[in-house]
């Protein structure tokens, strides 16, 4: 009999129906425990994706995809699949799990808009950064960021791709998504409109990764006691000078627009916001993930055309 795996999907609130991460906890959860037997992911309450869902669901696909004979997933409507579909979701795991969804209709159809996003990319080097930063870059452009924002946001992103990439220690590489959208996606803000930018890997975590440097034992007792610090200036695993920078500089450009930070890896999750940051202990996550949300309001956006 197949194993079904159950989501978290919020059913009140901004974010109800949205596949984000925190949605998955129980997913990864059961993982752990699968030996063999086939699997079902049921998605059918799912009514939008946002990039962080869908890098979730990628690396977690990757560790089910290793423990079980068969893995399926259960899409209802139309809206999700077609998503899913345009974000080359199909392409990357269609040969690696089943699904109920028509694939081959979702692809014959027109793609529209492609200056609004990123599609779900695997990437397992450094060379292919260069390629997805230019393309966040071409997305900043499209909403209107200046050269400078696209320069601040782009070089920093650089470091924690190149971080994902270098710590991943994974078969299953990397992953990166990016939206752009015409509405506030996080929060219950509803005027205005939001950049929304993932990065995970399924690697060995943010804490284990500081552990390496020794100096930084007394900051690496937790999950997220690590994940504190590495939100510090100057702070990697390496130690190296001139690294480390790239967590902050993101933090402070995302939290100065009224946007967040999330930075989650094992049982440890932090949020930077414009005035505090706030931890939590949550179901364990096979490496690291970084959510950045750039949220601007009407206001916000015509400030920055008059600029």
């Amino acid at each position: 009999m197949d194993m079904q795996l159950e989501l978290n999907v919020r059913r009140r609130g901004a974010m109800s129906g949205v596949l984000t991460l925190g949605s998955l906890d129980p997913a990864f959860e059961a993982a752990a425990h699968i030996a063999g037997e086939p699997v079902v992911l049921d998605l059918r309450g799912v009514e939008f994706v946002e990039p962080a869902g869908i890098c979730g669901l990628a690396v977690l696909l990757e560790h089910l995809t290793g423990r079980s004979e068969e893995v399926s997933l259960s899409l209802s409507g139309w809206n999700v699949p077609a998503y899913l579909e345009r974000m080359d979701f199909f392409k990357i795991f269609g040969g690696r799990v089943r699904t109920n969804a028509d694939v081959a209709s979702l692809e014959e159809r027109e793609r529209h808009d492609p200056g609004t996003l990123q599609e779900l990319i695997n990437f397992r080097t450094e060379d292919e950064i260069p390629g997805i930063i230019e393309r966040i870059s071409e997305i900043l452009e499209n909403r209107g960021y200046r050269l400078r924002e696209r320069v601040a946001i782009c070089s920093t992103l650089s470091e924690v791709c190149s971080n994902a990439a270098e710590h991943s220690a994974s078969p299953c590489g990397a992953y990166a998504a990016v939206q752009a959208y015409h509405h506030i996606v996080s929060g219950s803000r509803r005027r205005g409109e939001e950049v929304l930018i993932a990065i995970a890997d399924g690697g060995v975590g943010v804490r284990e990764t500081l552990s390496r440097n020794t100096k930084y034992a007394e900051y690496t007792v937790t999950d997220n006691d690590a994940l504190r610090y590495a939100l510090k200036m100057g702070v990697s695993g390496t130690g190296e000078v001139g690294r480390g920078g790239g967590l902050t500089l993101v933090a402070q450009i995302a939290t100065r627009s009224g946007g967040s930070l999330s930075l989650r890896s094992g049982s440890g999750r932090v949020t930077a916001y414009k005035n505090r940051k706030s931890s939590r202990i949550v179901p364990n996550f096979p490496g690291t993930f970084v959510r950045v949300s750039l949220p601007r309001t009407p206001a916000e956006k015509k400030e920055k055309d008059r600029e």
